[in-house]
C-alpha cells in the first residue's frame, strides 16, 4: 500500500536534481508555514472555525504550487507521482484535514512534502519541534542548503548534521521516558560504554581506533538484547519519528554518525550511542 513517505521519497529526488523546482518549493513552504500559522493566531475564530479553513487553505496551497511548478516537472515523474498518489489509502475519519484527499486532488510532486510542513506547524507544534528549532539556529553556517530551504541533499553538512542528531536524541530520550524498564537499562549500558571509550581514548594507543571499535560494537549487540528483553514496552511505542530521523542522520556528511545510524533499526539506544561513537571518533 502506498504511503506518504513513497510519495515524499520521489519527491526528495526529484527536488535534489532540480535547484530551480527546490526554490520555488522552498517558497511554497515558507508561503504555506506562515499562512497556517496566521490561520492559527486569527484570535477572532475558535479552534473548530480554524479546522474547517484549514483544508481549503491547503488546497490553495497545494494549487497555487501545482500551477508555479508545472513547467518545471517532467511528465514522466508527473505521472509517477500520481499512479502513487491514487493508490494513497482511504483517510482516516480522523483526519480531518484529509490528507490523502488534498493529495489526490490538487497535488503535484512536492505536495506532500508541503502537507507535511503544514502538519508540523499545525495546532502550534512548531515551536515545541527540536528539529526546526536546531535547523533554524544552525541556518547561517548551512553550507548544504537543508536548514535554509528544506530541500533534502545528497550530504547533510556539518551544522544540519548535528542539528538533526540532537533531534534523535531528544525523540530517543522522549520514547525511553515511556520504557522505564529499557530506559534504566539502556542508560546503564551507555554509561558503561561511555567509561570504557573514555579510558580507552585516554590511553591513546596505536590501537586505539580498533579498541574502540569493539567497544561500540559490543554496545550495539547489548543494546539489541535489551531491547528484545522490553519488546512488549518498545511495541507499545511510536517509532516512526525516530525512523524519520534516523533515516536523516544517515545522510550526516560525517562517517562515523551516519554509519551508527545505518545500523539502528528499531534499537532504542542508537541515537544515543550515535553521538558517543562522534565523540570517540573526534
Amino acid at each position: 500500500m502506498t504511503s506518504l513517505q513513497d510519495l515524499i521519497a520521489l519527491e526528495d529526488s526529484l527536488l535534489a536534481g532540480s535547484p530551480q523546482l527546490r526554490t520555488m518549493h522552498a517558497d511554497a513552504v515558507r508561503r504555506a508555514r506562515a499562512a497556517v500559522i496566521g490561520l492559527q493566531e486569527d484570535s477572532s475564530i475558535d479552534v473548530d472555525e480554524v479546522e474547517a479553513r484549514l483544508g481549503p487553505l491547503c488546497a490553495e496551497l497545494l494549487d497555487d504550487f501545482a500551477s508555479r511548478a508545472a513547467a518545471l516537472v517532467p511528465e514522466r515523474e508527473a505521472r509517477a507521482w500520481r499512479d502513487l498518489a491514487s493508490a494513497l489509502p482511504s483517510d482516516s475519519r480522523f483526519d480531518l484535514l484529509r490528507t490523502n484527499d488534498l493529495m489526490r486532488a490538487h497535488g503535484t510532486p512536492g505536495a506532500a512534502r508541503l502537507l507535511a510542513t503544514v502538519e508540523s506547524v499545525r495546532g502550534g507544534a512548531a515551536p515545541s519541534d527540536s528539529l526546526d528549532r536546531g535547523l533554524a539556529a544552525v541556518a547561517r553556517r548551512c553550507v548544504c542548503g537543508y536548514a535554509k530551504t528544506g530541500a533534502m541533499p545528497k550530504r547533510l553538512c556539518q551544522p544540519c548534521a548535528n542539528a538533526v542528531a540532537a533531534a534523535w536524541v531528544a525523540e530517543e530520550e522522549g520514547l525511553l521516558q515511556r520504557a522505564t524498564g529499557l530506559r534504566d537499562e539502556t542508560a546503564r549500558i551507555l554509561d558503561e560504554a561511555t567509561s570504557a571509550i573514555t579510558k580507552a581514548r585516554a590511553i591513546g594507543t596505536d590501537d586505539a581506533y580498533s579498541t574502540e571499535e569493539a567497544l561500540l560494537s559490543k554496545t550495539r549487540r547489548a543494546l539489541a538484547r535489551a531491547n528484545r528483553r522490553h519488546r512488549d514496552e518498545v511495541s507499545r511505542l511510536d517509532l516512526s519519528r525516530w525512523r524519520e530521523l534516523a533515516t536523516l542522520v544517515r545522510r550526516a556528511s560525517m562517517p562515523t554518525m551516519a554509519s551508527e545510524a545505518r545500523r539502528a533499526r528499531r534499537r532504542l539506544g542508537m541515537a544515543q550511542l550515535s553521538r558517543l561513537a562522534l565523540r570517540g571518533a573526534s
